[in-house]
């Protein structure tokens, strides 16, 4: 426990379960009341040792305040639903962390030469337009906390390309995304709002251990120099760094948490 976010008001989009779990628990162990929003806010118990409580449950537990707020994040209205409903909560707020997201679509036809169009435009909705949905209905509220900051979530597979030309639709999302945080950083900085990124390698997420054996990516520790795969924990302590005044002249920068990953 600590008090780095110690009365900070924040969102977390995909924290019923994975990374965006983690990263909601995280904020508050380190003081941070949360809001929860996520597709399923059960979600975690949908998959074997992802979650035995809810994420909200998880916060109260902590002695933080807590909202879970069931929305499809594809839909440009639920942002300013989920906006205006922590506002009328708790007046404000100070942290938005957009971590819903994922390689939503089959692996098996992720190649870039044959992906189909449909599998194209619902992965940049899942994890580029509903950042940018969550980051315009913010804004303006952020832009009354003295403490303001953004996190969205990119990717190792921003920078790559993957064998095969693999997950394709998935790095096009996340370059996308990358550049809306550096564009959306250099606007809003006079009004003291800070919009960074974090981009995690390889995660063993619950969701990446059911779906290893198609993907592979339980066996890619070798590629890693640091010859392990990066714990929901791991993205989340990046996240807290970049929410909190620890990085208070940091800006418009995505951070790799990725343990030095070659990707082959």
């Amino acid at each position: 426990m600590g008090d780095q976010l110690q009365g900070i008001r924040a969102i977390v989009t995909g924290a019923g379960r994975g990374i965006g779990r983690s990263v909601a628990i995280r904020l508050a162990e380190q003081g941070a009341d949360v809001a929860v929003v996520d597709i399923n806010l059960e979600s975690g118990k949908d998959i074997p040792g992802e979650a035995d409580e809810p994420t909200t449950e998880a916060i109260k537990a902590l002695g933080r305040r807590a909202i879970g707020i069931q929305a499809d994040l594809t839909d440009p209205a639920a942002a300013t639903r989920i906006i205006a409903k922590v506002v009328d909560a708790w007046g404000g707020i100070d942290v938005l962390a957009n971590i819903a997201g994922g390689a939503v679509t089959p692996f098996a036809r992720s190649n870039a030469s044959t992906i189909p169009v449909e599998d194209i435009r619902h992965i940049l909705d899942v994890n580029l337009m509903s950042a940018i949905y969550m980051c315009q209905a913010a804004v303006p509220v952020l832009r009354e906390s003295s403490r303001a900051a953004i996190v969205n979530t990119t990717s190792l597979s921003a920078s790559v390309a993957h064998p095969g030309g693999k997950l394709a639709g998935y790095g096009m999302s996340k370059i996308a995304l990358g550049y809306y945080t550096r564009a959306l950083a250099e606007e809003v900085g006079p009004d003291g709002i800070r919009v960074n990124a974090v981009a995690p390698g390889y995660t063993m997420t619950g969701r990446v251990r059911a779906n290893s054996v198609d993907t592979g990516f339980a066996e890619k520790a070798e590629d890693v120099a640091l010859r392990r795969l990066a714990t929901p924990e791991d993205i989340a302590d990046g996240v807290v760094f970049l929410a909190s005044s620890n990085s208070s002249y940091v800006t418009g920068h995505t951070l790799s948490i990725d343990g030095q990953t070659s990707v082959r």
